[in-house]
């Protein structure tokens, strides 16, 4: 039987391409959750929620910095990987816009860096920290870039191999600055992270180097750039809106409850995020090369069949183990000051659920390039959730926030389906 398993896997490429991340993912949720227990054990639920809130605004000021269209490179790489002067030209234009845009938005933070640490602290003192970030972008950019070229070019392993490294380092790292100084020291590892994965990824991504020959500054091809600006806006609005909506959950359960309470609704999210990302990273790493390559709407019928028939019965399972252990992991994971974050389990996993279900269709949007659909659905979901949120949480306090995020998902579910009826129900075409 183990044999047949093995050569079923390999000889699937969702699965293969699964099994091949599931030791990165695993060395990533690992660094994470132990990083999640001194977070807890040092600083206490407050200080988990300030980590949340620099991890929300580090999120928007680098999506503003890398204009938004990582996503889009991945797709006009894995298009043209054939190609090689098309791929320099491309690379070409990827480095340019992202150093100019990184500097323009850099500056701009730097300029501001005391009102940016008031919006994200709720005070001044923290300007340094927006300082050390501003400083890091057009590192943190092109970082961002070269992953992506790697994505277009399904080089997964090396993809992998970065993604373990830096977990490995992120932890060592964080736990050295923790120990010595504290909070603040936290805040450093988050900033400095993704300068330390560019370094590791440069190491990767020598084959690649024939990619930068003749580098021109400041290229920028009107088709390419046309084309990336659709991409730049899709990924602008959902990653300036949701980080803007997660602040202000957290704001209104600061003011409604307690920082301690908004301290537990990071650690619920930060729990379900360490699951979350294996599920995302093998739509990035499997689905969005493929939909973005694919010729035939057949392929997106196929696409989204395959990962519901391989991938979301495990997932399932994997949920309900995390609810019925939910005490346990709490404790393993946090300690048992954490403990009422027990009571926001059941809302987070089944929102969770929804919002895979939903992603492997939404990513046909990204690929395909539907603009103004994949806008409305993420305005309706990024809106709905604060709405939600706002209302329940005055009617069943904390858990409210959780079946907030469950409704929506399973409205959101229930929308991107309806948009995709004919091409996963018929033979249309999109």
């Amino acid at each position: 039987m183990r044999p047949k398993f093995i050569n079923y896997i390999k000889e699937n490429p969702l699965l293969k391409v699964t099994s091949l991340n599931s030791g990165a993912i695993l060395m990533k949720m690992m660094a994470g959750l132990v990083i999640s227990k001194l977070t807890a054990y040092f600083l206490g639920p407050v200080g988990i929620a300030l980590i949340g809130n620099l991890r929300n605004g580090q999120n928007l000021i680098n999506t503003l910095a890398s204009s938004g269209i990582q996503k889009g490179v991945v797709s006009h790489i894995a298009k043209g990987k054939d190609k090689k002067k098309f791929l320099q030209i491309l690379t070409n234009t990827f480095f340019s816009l992202g150093l100019l845009v990184s500097i323009v938005v850099g500056v701009f933070i730097f300029a501001f860096n005391a009102e940016v640490s008031h919006y994200i602290f709720k005070t001044n003192s923290y300007a340094w920290i927006i300082t050390l970030l501003a400083i890091s972008l057009p590192i943190n950019t092109l970082n961002l870039f070269i992953l992506s070229i790697l994505q277009g070019l399904s080089d997964f392993k090396k993809v992998i191999y970065i993604n373990i490294i830096t977990s490995i380092s992120n932890l060592v790292l964080f736990s050295i600055l923790l120990y010595f100084l504290g909070l603040e020291g936290a805040f450093v590892t988050v900033i400095l992270l993704s300068s330390l994965q560019f370094i590791i990824t440069l190491f990767y991504a020598r084959p690649y180097y024939y990619l930068f020959e003749n580098l021109k500054l400041f290229y920028f091809p009107k088709k390419i750039i046309s084309s990336l600006s659709k991409y730049g806006l899709m990924t602008l609005i959902s990653s300036i809106s949701f980080p803007l909506v997660y602040l202000g959950v957290r704001r209104e359960i600061m003011l409604t409850l307690s920082s301690t309470d908004a301290g537990y609704w990071e650690a619920m999210s930060r729990l379900s995020s360490h699951y979350i990302l294996l599920m995302v990273s093998v739509i990035n790493l499997y689905v969005l090369p493929k939909l973005s390559a694919a010729k035939h709407t057949k392929t997106f019928k196929e696409t989204v069949l395959e990962f519901y028939k391989l991938i979301i019965p495990f997932y399932a399972v994997g949920l309900v183990v995390i609810y019925v252990f939910r005490n346990f992991i709490i404790r393993v994971v946090y300690s048992e000051e954490f403990l009422p974050v027990q009571d926001l389990f059941l809302g987070q996993l089944i929102g969770d659920f929804f919002y895979i279900l939903t992603l492997v269709m939404v990513y046909q949007m990204h690929a395909k390039r539907q603009v103004k659909r994949f806008i409305a659905t993420d305005l309706f979901i990024a809106i709905g959730f604060y709405a939600f949120s706002v209302y329940f949480l005055g009617i069943l306090g904390l858990e409210g926030v959780v079946y907030a995020h469950a409704l929506i998902n399973f409205l959101y579910f229930l929308l991107v389906l309806t948009i995709f009826r004919k091409p996963l129900f018929s033979h249309s075409k999109l």
